[in-house]
């Protein structure tokens, strides 16, 4: 069988979209040109727009710049003023520590062993009170033999009075016997002689009498030393002895009012007594503040470590001279104290509010101004013209200083010169919104 060929011829589409491809591209049309065209001058437009604004914007502005700087030129700066004040009283506080008012160390006047004891360290102590008892057999033994002696004496004076009356009757009988010579003169002259005589037995003899009597004196003096009283009201801070101790005459003795383990004092007497009512704190007064301190202010002590308010205190003395060594003032402040409440020995703070020596005026720091010529202020002066005034300086309290001499108080001084600024320049004061501490 024969095989049928079929063959397929392509449509019309097919040969018209081969035509289209295989033809040549043609030319852009004119429309897409002048659009393009358009925009790029629409952009120039706004670029000579633009360029045209910022060169009148600039010029305007260098118009007003230049007239700004003119009425800169002829307008004077403005500058912030302040006052020089007077400086306020300053508050020292200065250390010290508390001591009794009066303060006895009692030391044993004679020898011997402490038979009794009749206080300790607290006890609160009466003057006149009976503390403690030495017994002194020796010094009782010497008060025996001195009162034998005065003994002795009395009687002897007591021979030499009998004596004397004898001679005397004798020389009168004598005399009288004399005037009808009835008797040798030689005889009358012994009877005067022996009376003399017995005169001067009865001085020696009396004379005697007082000896002993001082020598007696002396040894109850002595053996009432045996009792140890209390020399004024107070309170025993320390005892340094017990029952059956030697006890020497002046003396220290060691100290046994601490336990044995912890014996660290030094050798003193036998008690301390303390009055404590008033307590008393010595303070060095600098030299810049010591003309100002008077006895009678008032000086607050704060007692260190404790919360409570100072304690009211006042000047009661003071040396009234500067130590050489320190150039301070020593000065006593006195602190009432009827609760017992402070103790001797503590630290303490002691404030004294005075003011310096010397009138003294305060400032900004930054009104100084520091350069070749020394310290300087500047000052508004007539006509508001700046004025350099040098100044000396005192104490720095870090943002205001103390002026101690240059200026009188009245002046208006710059509160903050800049280098722009110089002498004789006219300007425009302003005041500072705030006044410097003081």
């Amino acid at each position: 069988m024969d095989a049928t060929i079929v063959q397929s011829h392509p449509s019309e589409s097919q040969t018209y979209q081969r035509q289209q491809n295989d033809a040549p591209a043609k030319a852009p049309q004119p429309t897409r040109t002048r659009t393009v065209v358009a925009i790029a001058l629409i952009v120039l437009a706004a670029f000579i727009v633009f360029l045209v604004l910022g060169i009148v914007y600039r010029s305007d502005r260098d118009h007003t710049l230049a007239s700004d700087a003119a009425a800169a030129v002829s307008t004077p700066p403005e500058v912030i003023v302040v006052h020089p004040v007077a400086s306020a009283p300053t508050t020292w506080s200065l250390p010290g520590t508390t001591q009794a008012i009066q303060d006895s160390i009692i030391y044993a006047r004679v020898s011997g062993y402490l038979i009794k004891r009749y206080v300790d360290i607290g006890d609160k102590v009466k003057a006149g009170q009976l503390l403690a008892e030495i017994q002194s057999p020796e010094l009782d033994q010497q008060l025996s033999q001195a009162k034998a002696n005065l003994q002795q004496a009395q009687k002897e004076l007591d021979l030499q009075k009998a004596n004397l009356e004898l001679a005397l009757a004798t020389m009168n009988r004598y005399k009288a016997a004399g005037v009808d010579d009835a008797v040798a003169k030689e005889a009358v002259d012994q009877a005067v002689a022996g009376y003399g005589t017995a005169v001067a037995s009865v001085a020696a003899a009396e004379a005697s009498v007082a000896s002993n009597q001082a020598t007696v004196g002396q040894f109850e003096v002595e053996t009432s030393f045996e009792r140890v009283l209390a020399p004024f009201d107070g309170i025993i801070t320390q005892r340094n002895v017990d029952v059956g101790a030697l006890i020497t005459a002046g003396s220290p003795t060691d100290n046994t009012s601490v336990a044995p383990t912890s014996v660290t004092g030094n050798p003193t007497g036998l008690f301390e007594v303390s009055q404590i009512d008033t307590l008393r704190v010595f303070v060095n007064v600098p030299q810049m503040a010591a003309p100002n301190v008077n006895v009678g202010m008032e000086a607050p002590v704060a007692i260190r470590g404790a919360l409570a308010a100072p304690v009211a205190a006042t000047v009661t003395r003071t040396a009234n001279a500067l130590d050489p060594g320190t150039r301070t003032l020593l000065t006593e402040v006195d602190v009432s104290n009827p609760s017992h409440k402070l103790l001797p020995g503590e630290f303490v703070y002691v404030a004294f509010t005075v003011r310096p020596s010397g009138q003294r005026w305060n400032l900004p720091a930054t009104a100084l101004i520091f350069n070749t010529d020394g310290t300087q202020v500047m000052l508004v002066g007539p006509a508001n013209k700046l004025h350099l005034q040098k100044v000396t300086v005192g104490r720095d309290f870090g943002d205001t200083i103390d002026i101690l001499a240059g200026l009188n108080g009245d002046e208006t001084i710059v509160q903050q010169p800049d280098v722009s600024l110089h002498d004789g320049q006219a300007v425009i004061s302003v005041e500072a919104q705030r006044a410097p501490k003081n």
